[in-house]
């Protein structure tokens, strides 16, 4: 029903087809905080394992179909400049994945499968630094770059309770 004004007293129509990112992915934080610290009833393990799958398609649309992932969390695009060092000299790069249990770096000189080393993340917002020891587990192209955008997959090693806090707040915060 229509008013003086051309305004409708009906409900507005929702578009199904959009979806809102950011909420899906705070739930799938929330949930996969309280499976990590109490455990999942099937209907939230279902949701936490549909979630995931959704996010990491979403994330990741170059990802070939039918090819589970098979990672413990969703990784995030990013873009946070990172330093190491490497032969004695600062390498500097880009962090373009995010993940709990690590992160892909962007790198035209990759180091060798085994590396250990210190990844210094220099966060603008707020700014601050946060260093973790890493270790590089994959070198080569993800599936969704240009031949010249080269990089490494680094895993997270062992840190401490305040680094773990600040790589939680980052990840968490990465979408809006």
């Amino acid at each position: 029903m229509t008013g003086p004004t051309g305004l409708t007293s009906a409900a507005p129509r929702v578009d199904p087809t959009r979806v809102d990112i950011g909420a899906r992915f705070r739930e799938y934080v929330r949930l996969d905080k309280l499976r990590r610290d109490t455990g999942l009833s099937p209907a939230e393990l279902h949701r936490w394992e549909a979630l995931k799958g959704f996010l990491s398609s979403h994330f990741s649309p170059d990802r070939p179909k039918g090819v589970p992932d098979t990672r413990e969390s969703v990784r995030v695009p990013t873009r946070v400049k990172v330093s190491f060092a490497s032969d004695h000299e600062l390498q500097r790069c880009l962090m373009t994945k995010l993940s709990r249990g690590g992160v892909f770096v962007q790198t035209d000189h990759p180091l060798e499968i085994g590396s250990r080393f210190t990844l210094t993340l220099h966060v603008e917002a707020p700014r601050r630094e946060i260093s973790v020891p890493v270790e590089v587990v994959s070198v080569g192209i993800g599936p969704a770059f240009a031949r010249n955008k080269q990089g490494m997959g680094l895993r997270f090693l062992e840190m401490s309770p305040e680094t773990e806090k600040q790589l939680r707040e980052l990840y968490e915060s990465a979408v809006p």
